[in-house]
């Protein structure tokens, strides 16, 4: 009894105030954007003269794969050459590429290494690194 007089005071209020009674309804949930990103140890690539190290980060987005790069250059001689590195993420890498991000780097200091370089999150699922002095 005490709930049906408290519905109805409720309903009493509603009503006299000029609020609708309609439902509440919660706010369409949000696209999931995958799975946390993973990435791969940091691995070396040593030349005479130049070294490299990168690792590879994974993610899944609305059920597609993509993949990144992270990578930073040393120059370890002083010979005028720099230290030259083509990166690119793709697709397939073991049965025929299809390249989906590319670009060169350049690093001359001896002195230092290079900033972290990033590629950026690209569909794919391997990213490569090959580093030559020039």
């Amino acid at each position: 009894m005490r709930r049906q007089r408290m519905a109805l005071l409720l309903a009493g209020l509603t009503l006299s105030s000029g609020l609708s009674a309609a439902p509440v309804v919660a706010a369409p949930a949000q696209p999931q954007a995958g799975a946390a990103a993973s990435c791969t140890a940091w691995k070396w690539i040593k030349i005479t003269g130049a070294q490299a190290k990168y690792r590879e980060c994974y993610q899944t987005v609305r059920g597609t794969k993509q993949v990144k790069g992270d990578f930073q250059l040393w120059d370890l001689k002083t010979d005028g050459k720099s230290v030259q590195a083509y990166a690119r993420t793709d697709t397939d890498h073991w049965h025929g590429d299809t390249v989906s991000w590319e670009k060169f780097y350049g690093w001359g200091s001896t002195a230092k290494p290079s900033p972290v370089y990033s590629s950026g999150w690209h569909g794919g699922d391997d990213f490569e690194l090959t580093i030559e002095l020039v």
